[in-house]
């Protein structure tokens, strides 16, 4: 899970000057761009020295929030009567950002009972009284004193329970710090090993804080691919900052792990120097002509590959003057998206991307329809496919439908959050030879077993 970082007065000058200056409702194109960039769920924090009514000013926007974008939210505050006022505002599920130790007992009484009373999840920093967990062995036996009391004491599940394992930044060369990212990467293996059901978090961009821009995307990036194989189940970023692991180049992803797992004692100066002089549009620059060099079927592939929509109806229309478009459905377009979906399944790509290159394939398939012959007379079967109830993700479902309408099956399509018994009546409406169901989340497919379910117990009624 993606959790957007800019809507906090403590880390964006331009969301302090707008809470400061009162102008609430200029945040939520903030909150738009940051869920369009990938972002699952927002961060908002409005505390600030300047201001005394955060309570308010939080109640206030949580509300605009939860009118105008989807992603529910993580309410970070040091205060409770600031998480209350929000809390009891927001008509979601959210999140609350966080309880921890430094004050032995204080800060878990004061927020527990909030948490527990609107039903929220909790993330808990490994803090206590000695102070910051550093080693992976404190980040867990501060976790485990954490657990057994949210869980034990006030009873809350263990899946609504976030632990922040803590990272520290690794550009003061400290000698304290240069294990400190190889420290918190077991730190996260430790705690998802012995304490079950819990989930993590870390704010990944504190890792490279004090480096220029582009050093910090590239570290930012790879220690957060570490990170998730480790464990890790969220992370604060900007999602528009992160580089998928296998696109940073050769030389800046061996560098950069040099200095996340310590490896000698010059990572740092030779991080900083390989980045001297980097510029963004050095990169693109780069990129053009890697791309200016391919096929145009390369070219499709590198875009849905590369999460980029722009011109793609065009090198559609290129690539059916060259082959069949049956031969573009298969050849160029379905091994693009195979590749992606390998690169996820081996932890390469994290699922925003998926998401944004599954856009692409979307984008492109959609217009190679325009060149697809249908043949209504004659059919292999007929196909009934639906995305389950609860669930509203349909570029697989409208994949299938064309690799299927186009391979000589006719198929029914019914859309998004489809009842099972609507599935069932369509099916035997049209005598169905199968039934195809989609769903993304982990919950909405348990809607699968209980059709099949369903499906047979007609079958059996049918029969008797």
């Amino acid at each position: 899970m993606m959790i957007g970082e800019r809507l906090n007065t403590q880390g964006s000058r331009k969301v302090k000057q707008l809470v400061l200056e009162d102008k609430l409702e200029e945040l939520v194109p903030v909150a738009r761009s940051q869920v369009d960039g990938g972002a699952h769920t927002l961060d908002v924090c409005l505390a600030l020295t300047e201001r005394t009514d955060e309570a308010a000013q939080m109640k206030r926007l949580v509300k605009k929030l939860a009118l105008s974008v989807e992603a529910p939210l993580c309410i970070d505050s040091t205060e409770a009567p600031v998480i209350e006022a929000a809390l009891e505002t927001y008509p979601g599920c959210a999140i609350v950002n966080s309880i921890n130790l430094e004050n032995g007992r204080e800060r878990v009484d004061a927020v527990m009972p909030l948490v527990m009373r609107y039903g929220a999840a909790v993330i808990a920093l490994t803090i206590d009284e000695q102070g910051m967990a550093k080693t992976a062995e404190r980040k867990l036996a501060v976790a485990r004193r954490i657990h057994d009391i949210v869980t034990g004491e006030f009873g809350l599940p263990a899946e609504l329970l976030i632990f922040d394992a803590l990272t520290f930044t690794l550009a003061t060369g400290d000698a304290e710090f240069v294990r400190s990212g190889v420290d918190t990467i077991e730190g996260i293996r430790a705690i998802k090993r012995e304490l079950p059901g819990v989930l993590t978090s870390l704010g990944v961009s504190n890792v490279s804080f004090g480096l220029s821009k582009e050093a910090r995307a590239a570290l930012n990036s790879v220690f957060l691919y570490h990170c998730v194989q480790a464990g890790l189940d969220m992370a604060i970023v900007n999602p528009a900052d992160i580089t998928p692991y296998p696109e940073i180049g050769a030389e800046d992803r061996r560098l950069a792990e040099d200095l996340v797992f310590g490896r000698d004692a010059e990572a740092l100066s030779r991080y900083i120097t390989h980045f001297e002089g980097r510029t963004p549009g050095a990169k693109a620059r780069e990129e053009e002509v890697e791309v200016a060099a391919m096929t145009v079927e390369q070219r499709i592939h590198y875009q849905i590959l590369h999460r980029k929509p722009a011109g793609i109806e065009d090198l559609i229309d290129a690539a059916v003057k060259n082959q069949d478009p049956v031969q573009v459905l298969n050849r160029v377009l379905l091994p693009a998206m195979k590749e992606v979906g390998d690169k996820f399944g081996a932890g390469e790509l994290i699922l925003p991307f998926v998401l944004q290159s599954a856009e692409v394939m979307k984008k492109a398939v959609a217009h190679l329809e325009n060149y697809l012959e249908k043949k209504e007379d004659v059919s292999k079967g007929r196909v009934v496919v639906a995305t389950v109830y609860g669930d509203v993700h349909d570029i697989g479902k409208n994949l299938v439908k064309t690799i299927l309408s186009n391979n000589g099956y006719t198929v029914h399509d019914l859309g998004k959050q489809v009842p099972v018994t609507k599935i069932l009546e369509k099916a035997q409406e049209v005598n169905a030879t199968a039934i195809g169901l989609s769903a993304l989340l982990v919950s909405t497919s348990k809607q699968m077993p209980i059709c099949v379910a369903s499906c047979t117990a007609r079958v059996c009624v049918i029969r008797c």
